[in-house]
């Protein structure tokens, strides 16, 4: 039960978050048009921003799940073999092995010798799983040189660690999503679907760890995991996988089968037809009801005679 409150605690928070940011993103790509109430994207955006929030803040969510996890980096030190192997049956076993490799001084270096190696789903799901174990064990050895070094209280050191844990939690969190696409692509995907949409469906769960790689560049670099070769490797092939996606992007979207209905975007109609759909929206609002608009004969007034103290042209 701990093991799955600490998974969805993290997965909570870190979906809830690149969701509503991932909204903002879209709007801002689209521009002005982004911008307008016909492409649906600021009432989106509006309703979802209560995520992050609501049923469980981002903020306290990763709190929970560190606190489980912390016992992790104990039950490894202590040797206990019943105890590690307890949590065989848990989504957080990945990391029993990984800590008890990188305390022993093993799992150091990338395995990558060659840049096409980072298509590969496994290795990029090794180096997922480096970072979060390397994570935890840090932030384990943060609170035990807080408390037993500076003289902390156990509070004081969990409150001096509430953005390492934030990491911690993230890091997990990409994990599992990572691992349960690889479980899927492996032995499920094969079963509902074509050799053409698994293959698009991988090239997705690729982008998605070399994408988030370069973004957190920073946690794979600075225990040498990754090489400076590697990290321009990594950069490299994040606009290649995007190359080799767009190809596929609308039919990917047009997947989820939303009906016009149902976006209420005049910039995401299945027709294609966005501009049209722009300008038949203005003709909706009622400030474009009539032509010239409302006040348009009281402003022109103001502008041209002047207002307010005689000689004066104009105050606007």
């Amino acid at each position: 039960v701990a093991d799955l409150h600490a998974s969805t605690s993290s997965l909570k928070s870190f979906c809830s978050g690149v969701a509503a940011d991932g909204i903002e993103d879209l709007r801002k790509a689209c521009g002005g048009h982004g911008f307008l109430q016909a492409s649906g994207l600021p009432e989106l955006l509006g309703t979802y921003l209560q995520n992050p929030t609501v049923e469980g803040d981002n903020f306290m969510l990763p709190q929970q799940t560190v606190r489980v996890l912390l016992k992790i980096p104990q039950v490894v030190m202590s040797g206990d073999e019943e105890a590690m192997n307890a949590y065989m049956k848990c989504d957080s076993y990945y990391l029993v092995e990984k800590t008890a490799k990188i305390i022993q001084g093993g799992d150091s270096q990338c395995s990558a010798t060659e840049e096409e190696a980072f298509l590969d789903l496994n290795v990029l799901l090794e180096a997922f799983k480096h970072r979060t174990a390397r994570l935890l064990i840090a932030t384990a050895e943060f609170m035990q040189e807080n408390m037993s070094e500076k003289g902390m209280s156990q509070q004081e050191a969990w409150n001096e660690g509430l953005v390492q844990f934030a990491r911690v939690s993230k890091a997990h969190a990409m994990y599992l999503v990572l691992n349960n696409v690889c479980v899927f692509l492996n032995e499920e995907a094969h079963l509902a679907l074509g050799s053409t949409e698994v293959a698009a469906l991988k090239d997705l769960a690729i982008l998605f760890a070399l994408w988030w790689m370069e973004k957190d560049l920073g946690d794979f670099l600075e225990d040498g995991y990754l090489s400076g070769e590697q990290s321009i490797w990594v950069r490299k092939l994040v606009l290649a996988m995007l190359s080799r996606i767009r190809p596929e992007a609308v039919a990917l979207v047009d997947a989820w089968d939303y009906s016009d209905f149902r976006l209420k975007s005049a910039l995401g109609k299945f027709d294609g037809n966005v501009y049209p759909a722009i300008m038949e929206s203005t003709s909706k609002d009622p400030l474009n009801a009539t032509e010239p608009g409302p006040g348009y004969e009281h402003l022109k007034r103001l502008i041209v005679d002047g207002v307010g103290i005689s000689g004066t042209a104009s105050r606007l």
